[in-house]
């Protein structure tokens, strides 16, 4: 019978528990906090309310309520390389793997658009940040029902799709003259570019855009 993640968690030193609980537990603040609030109006303090710590203890984990989404879309390229490898495993089809991405990613962002508008503007600006090292404690519990997600490393969507791109060149499914760098910037584009428009109108609307533009995309560039 195999160990779940929750009791590799559970058999961890109390410290790194401690740490991941926490971490975790102000990020989750930060995604409740967003779906009735604009980031610049939510307070550390509300944050730290809801994951009953104290305000300075916010800054053992995070720089700022911007480095949050950065650990965020750390977190979510996560389980989004995990998808990628399920479809890709099932379809043997690195296409359809960049496209259940975008199509999933987008019954989030319909579900929940303020997340993905503080994403886009973070991206605007010109704010520095780092990437977080997330730990195994961190993957372990935030991600119960994924095997092995202890090997997956996450840092956002750009280290992704190009892996993907190429992959499926090589694997013949797209053109040999496709250029792997321009098709990224056009995939990366509608993500965000395609995002920003929808949210602002009716959110709903975007899974089917997604998939069109994919359709479109794709159409070209397949063999």
């Amino acid at each position: 019978m195999k160990t779940t993640n929750r009791e590799k968690f559970n058999a961890l030193p109390q410290r790194q528990k401690k740490f991941a609980k926490t971490k975790t537990a102000l990020l989750n603040a930060l995604l409740d906090e967003l779906e009735t609030k604009e980031l610049s109006f939510i307070m550390i303090k509300d944050l730290t309310y809801k994951a009953e710590v104290s305000e300075p203890t916010f800054f053992n984990y995070f720089d700022s309520k911007q480095d949050m989404l950065v650990y965020f879309i750390q977190m979510w390229s996560i389980q989004m390389q995990h998808l990628a490898s399920k479809v890709q495993a099932q379809s043997n089809s690195f296409v359809k793997a960049i496209k259940t991405i975008f199509i999933e990613s987008a019954k989030d962002i319909s579900a929940h658009p303020q997340i993905m508008l503080e994403i886009i503007a973070f991206h605007a600006g010109k704010t520095n940040t780092k990437a977080h090292q997330i730990t195994v404690a961190e993957k372990w519990l935030f991600f119960e029902e994924i095997e092995g997600v202890e090997k997956i490393e996450g840092m956002g969507l750009e280290s992704i799709l190009p892996s993907l791109i190429a992959q499926a060149k090589a694997n013949g499914e797209l053109k040999n003259e496709v250029d792997e760098e321009l098709l990224f910037l056009i995939l990366s584009s509608l993500f965000f570019g395609t995002s920003l428009l929808v949210l602002k109108h009716d959110a709903k609307q975007l899974p089917a855009l997604f998939e069109a533009e994919l359709n479109l995309i794709f159409e070209k560039v397949v063999k």
